[in-house]
């Protein structure tokens, strides 16, 4: 079978991709493989999970003309608090200073999932995966593990950080563990969270809690490896008491906790976001830390972006990639660099960079120059 394009990993950013792709190019016949079926119980990176879509990324969703349907199931953020345990410093961000109607949403995954498995009209090969590739003049020969072949003008490398296609195509990749695991959860707290988004960073990491709809909060908390078991392990109760000598009492006390998962946490990065007539991109290219919540925001970037500069007559032209990879290289490079240093200073627990770190948040928040640089960062304004 012939395609214009074959994206590898039907999860958020390759799905994201497709629906850009009939959008704009309707001509191009554009395939998706996938080693998990695309029902929403079992694709895995439609899981429980929510996302903080920054304000950029809710505005490329609606050029996408996805997000109407997506918004019904967001909550605003109307307020960012960051602040460390115990200390003095914070900076808080608030719509009214940016004459905005929200920081950002935050999104369950499922339902942005749900909303592009019911828009996609591609051609879906799944469960299925790549066994192996060849270059040739115009493309690549695909094998399928289900043993069929394909060619494909441009293939798309969407299939996260253990990227299997990545590798295939000589592409190397840094993985360096952070040394934490991310547990996360869906709770309610006894006082509204009234569209507050809250960063706290504590001795065993940061812990995060995003407003959900129905009242509910999204936890992530970051803890160190040895600890994963016994935390996961732990009754509601002690769990939540765990929280709120971590949290404190803003919010009041912690009234449920849901269903704790837990995801180990690497930064990966691709040595190069492209071959011939092959771009990565997403996960595959960048996975970072949920420290700033830039994930998906930044794998939504590497999407409108190579939207914009696809040849349209021909999706794996050189020039089009090359220009690609040169626009998103130094968005990549400020989001990674800036995520991984919040990452590893706010984890060193040393009483001088305690106090350093509590001096900078404090300065920043009286820095209207840098505080609003960094706002406009968060928001995804500033490529």
């Amino acid at each position: 079978m012939k395609l214009d394009i074959l994206i590898v990993g039907g999860g958020m950013v390759g799905a994201t991709l497709a629906w850009g792709l009939a959008r704009r190019f309707d001509h191009w016949q554009v395939g998706i493989v996938d080693p998990a079926s695309f029902e929403q119980s079992v694709q895995p990176s439609f899981d429980d999970r929510v996302i903080a879509l920054s304000a950029g990324s809710v505005a490329g969703l609606e050029q996408l003309e996805l997000w109407p349907e997506v918004a019904e199931h967001g909550q605003a953020i109307e307020h960012i608090h960051v602040a460390e345990k115990g200390g003095f410093g914070r900076v808080q961000l608030h719509t009214d200073d940016y004459a905005v109607k929200a920081l950002g949403q935050v999104i369950p995954v499922r339902a942005i999932g749900k909303v592009l498995r019911d828009k996609l009209n591609c051609q879906w090969f799944c469960p299925d995966r790549i066994a192996s590739l060849s270059r040739q003049a115009d493309g690549y020969q695909v094998t399928l593990a289900s043993g069929q072949t394909l060619h494909t003008k441009l293939l798309v490398v969407a299939d996260g950080g253990q990227s299997q296609t990545r590798r295939l195509l000589g592409i190397e990749a840094s993985d360096k563990p952070y040394r934490q695991s991310a547990i996360i959860a869906n709770i309610k707290t006894e006082k509204p969270h009234q569209g507050w988004a809250f960063e706290r960073f504590t001795d065993s990491g940061p812990l995060a809690l995003l407003p959900m709809t129905q009242g509910r909060m999204n936890l992530v908390l970051c803890v160190r490896p040895d600890d994963v078991d016994a935390t996961l392990a732990m009754p509601k109760a002690d769990f939540a008491k765990l929280l709120q000598q971590r949290f404190g009492w803003r919010l009041g006390a912690f009234t449920d906790i849901g269903e704790r998962h837990c995801y180990p946490l690497h930064l990966i990065e691709s040595a190069s976001l492209r071959a011939d007539r092959a771009v990565v991109l997403g996960n595959a290219a960048h996975s970072l830390h949920p420290i700033a919540g830039q994930g998906f925001n930044l794998g939504l970037r590497d999407v409108l972006a190579l939207l914009e500069n696809l040849d349209s007559q021909d999706p794996g032209a050189w020039a089009g990639l090359a220009r690609w990879e040169q626009q998103r290289r130094g968005d990549l490079g400020r989001t990674i660099a800036t995520t991984d240093l919040l990452a590893r200073l706010f984890t060193w627990d040393l009483k001088s960079l305690y106090l350093g770190r509590n001096a900078g948040l404090g300065l920043l928040n009286h820095l209207p120059v840098a505080k609003h640089k960094l706002a406009w960062q968060m928001l995804g304004w500033e490529n």
